[in-house]
């Protein structure tokens, strides 16, 4: 008698799981990445991130949720932020963002000998380039508030700060928005986004490739009042890197009495706006709250001081414009630096 071929159950098995792969195969939908753009305001400043985005999810709304996360921990222009009850002697308690941010401004303190200092509030809004402007000034006006101004004078914890001067406030300007970037490139991270640019306030990441499949060109500004056509210093790749950039050409004050002019980086130990032939600082590093910092820090300094701290600290590349002698526009660039640019100016 014939018999008929059976079909052992190994054979089955595999049937099951090509059916299974062919009919997956059918029911999905091919990805494709897609360039999302977002803007907008926060900080008092624009922003503007782009991203390649799986079959063009937009973020937008967590971008604004990261946003507004940092304004209420740490915006001086927001009375209910942890930042101004601080600041108001209202409370002590700080959260983990904060906490982050003051843990690298303490450190960059240190490290820069309090050309970076993060309890520079009351002489930042004596100048008026803070939260509020001191309309009566003089030296012994400045002279009581120099007396709260030191980052030794601050000391914390997971959950709160300490201040051994009542008065002492502090201000996050001059390394909020570079940690915003940052943050905002942990949250991409976190949903697979691997080729992106974040840029608030001028302050920036990038990583991965940009819609062309080619590295982020990112130029840097002349130092000059006005933008003018032939705008750049130089042009940069950016591969996996942080920019910030730092100066007083642009960003400045005229007393109306004198006509004078004064720059808002302020120097610490002074309390006076700095003075110096450094205008313009481009910091390139992997943290952006770090090259935000380091490019203030770098402006009080000035240009030999900034070129003997980055000797010291080789994972950071820089660009320095200052003027000569006779006035002129000169220049001094990192290896580094000199690597990653496409363009220079004459």
């Amino acid at each position: 008698m014939n018999q008929q071929p059976t079909t052992t159950v190994h054979q089955m098995k595999n049937i099951l799981i090509l059916v299974s792969i062919l009919l997956y195969s059918c029911n999905t939908k091919p990805t494709k990445e897609v360039l999302v753009s977002n803007y907008g305001y926060t900080q008092g400043t624009t922003y503007s991130i782009r991203y390649m985005s799986t079959d063009a999810v937009d973020y937008q709304i967590d971008i604004d949720s990261v946003l507004n996360a940092v304004d209420r921990s740490m915006s001086t222009y927001l009375p209910t932020s942890l930042i101004s009850k601080v600041n108001k002697n209202e409370s002590g308690k700080i959260d983990s963002l904060f906490y982050r941010v003051l843990t690298k401004a303490l450190q960059i303190a240190k490290e820069t000998n309090g050309a970076f200092d993060p309890t520079l509030a009351p002489i930042v809004n004596y100048w008026g380039f803070g939260f509020e402007e001191i309309i009566h000034k003089d030296e012994q006006v400045l002279a009581n508030l120099m007396e709260s101004v030191g980052y030794t004078k601050i000391s914390f914890n997971d959950s709160t700060i300490f201040k051994t001067k009542p008065n002492t406030q502090i201000d996050f300007n001059a390394i909020a928005q570079g940690f915003t970037v940052d943050l905002v490139a942990e949250h991409l991270n976190k949903k697979g986004i691997a080729n992106y640019m974040i840029e608030i306030g001028g302050e920036l990441k990038c990583a991965g490739f940009n819609a062309g499949g080619e590295l982020w060109r990112i130029g840097i500004d002349k130092p000059s009042e006005n933008i003018q056509e032939d705008r750049f210093q130089a042009i940069i790749e950016v591969a996996n890197k942080s920019v910030a950039s730092s100066g007083n050409y642009r960003k400045f004050k005229v007393n109306e009495e004198t006509g004078m002019k004064y720059a808002h980086t302020i120097n610490p130990k002074t309390g006076r706006p700095v003075q110096t032939n450094l205008l313009g600082v481009t910091i390139v590093t992997e943290s952006c709250m770090k090259a935000d910092a380091i490019a203030t820090a770098c402006m009080v300094m000035g240009l030999e001081k900034s070129i003997n701290y980055l000797e010291n600290h080789t994972e950071i590349d820089a660009l320095f414009i200052y003027s000569g002698p006779k006035g002129e526009w000169l220049q001094y660039q990192t290896e580094g630096f000199e690597k990653m640019s496409i363009y220079q100016s004459n």
